[in-house]
């Protein structure tokens, strides 16, 4: 049945257990056999790929920053202000560098005349590095050249100061995943992971991706054996945190992104690290996995209801119980982020019978009893949420009505 319903957008990205059919069997074979229903709100471009199908499924809408807190602010957009940490410049070159790699380091950033071609693949490159989605791209591709000009020279004087020549000398993504290679532990690692969480966080887009082509792999493999450790000693807890923090920071652009979400682990990763009695940890991860539903494809929610199964299967408890628990923490900050992953994941299908079943799933597992008293707690993050969850079941509950309506005119009226 069609009707308008707008669903969660980013601004900027299967089985059941103990349930009465497969979440995915059932997703797929409802949108195979259903046409899709029509949307309020049209989904924005995507800024990462090709152009996305005309009939993409948008969501319940409410701002990325609610979501996604200081990790998502600048989600497929330009860094906030003032969030990159600058460096003072140097006041004296020569007495600062005084050997020869750092004397053609000097040469290297005398400006030089430039073309008009150099100018834009510059401008292009400026924009890239500003983490840029193509709606922030667009007007300024429009302005006059002597603008672009002017703003290119304002780049590489940056770069010249900020970039390669550094008070402090900079550390490059081939050293960080040397280091990761190391195999470094406890301390050390903390250390390492914090300082790489800084340079994810403050450097440009080229240099998270020379980062990413190998880095992410390694950041994994630390989680995996962090999480699969008999031993959770305290050191141990916070390298997890220090990881998931480098994944978030990593998602801070559209390239960390999509590379997070084609790594089959990652999804499987992230469902094993919730965990209620690390508030701050899991506040991060179900922030993630929130991020991943809205701004993913289809096929992911299907991916993230898999990950948080086998999770559950693992742990022998239903796949959304620990994420009900989170809600019974005295931390609103995760009691927010546990709702918004729960509406996240309950908006999310196309097929009403799906989203009847994740959402009952929720219930049984205790959200029914929680809701009340999360009601009487007050905070703005958390009352959005909950007038979302609310909305989105009337509404269902008000299709499904319809739909009941039409099966019995179908009856009463056969030949009509």
């Amino acid at each position: 049945m069609d009707r308008h319903r707008p669903r969660l957008r980013a601004q900027a990205q299967r089985s059941a257990v103990g349930a009465a059919y497969p979440a995915s069997s059932l997703g797929r074979s409802r949108r195979d056999s259903e046409a899709p229903r029509r949307k309020g709100l049209q989904r924005p471009p995507a800024s990462r790929g090709p152009a996305a199908p005309a009939e993409k499924r948008p969501k319940f809408h409410l701002n990325i920053r609610t979501l996604t807190d200081d990790m998502m602010d600048r989600f497929a957009s330009i860094r906030i202000p003032g969030s990159k940490k600058e460096r003072p410049p140097l006041s004296n070159l020569r007495t600062a560098f005084s050997n020869n790699d750092c004397s053609s380091e000097m040469n290297e950033n005398i400006p030089k005349p430039l073309s008009e071609k150099e100018i834009l693949e510059l401008f292009e490159k400026m924009m890239e590095d500003m983490n840029l989605n193509e709606d922030k791209k667009a007007p300024l591709r429009e302005k006059d050249f002597s603008i672009k000009k002017e703003m290119v020279m304002q780049y590489i004087n940056t770069a010249s100061k900020t970039g390669s020549l550094k008070s402090n000398r900079q550390i490059s993504p081939q050293e960080f995943i040397y280091e990761l290679k190391m195999g470094s532990a406890d301390e050390r690692l903390f250390t390492y992971l914090e300082s790489l969480r800084v340079s994810l966080t403050s450097n440009p887009v080229s240099w998270v991706e020379s980062f990413g082509h190998e880095g992410l792999g390694l950041l994994l493999d630390i989680l995996e054996k962090l999480i699969s450790g008999k031993i959770q000693e305290t050191i141990v807890k916070k390298n997890q945190h220090k990881v998931i923090q480098c994944l978030k920071a990593l998602m801070n652009t559209q390239y960390g992104l999509e590379r997070i979400m084609s790594e089959e682990r990652s999804l499987s990763l992230l469902a094993r690290a919730i965990d209620p009695e690390q508030p701050g940890t899991m506040m991060d991860v179900v922030k993630l996995l929130s991020a991943v539903c809205i701004v993913g494809e289809e096929s992911i929610l299907e991916e993230v209801l898999e990950a948080l199964t086998s999770a559950g299967e693992e742990r022998r408890i239903d796949r959304f119980s620990s994420i009900v628990e989170g809600l019974r923490h005295n931390s609103v900050q995760l009691q927010v982020a546990c709702m918004q992953l729960i509406n996240a994941l309950v908006t999310s299908p196309d097929d009403l019978d799906f989203r009847l079943h994740i959402r009952n799933e929720f219930m049984r597992c205790g959200l029914k009893e929680i809701l009340p008293n999360l009601k009487h707690i007050k905070n703005d993050g958390l009352d959005i949420q909950l007038k979302v969850f609310d909305e989105h079941k009337e509404e269902d509950l008000m299709e499904f009505s319809h739909r009941l309506e039409d099966i019995r005119a179908e009856f009463e009226y056969p030949f009509v």
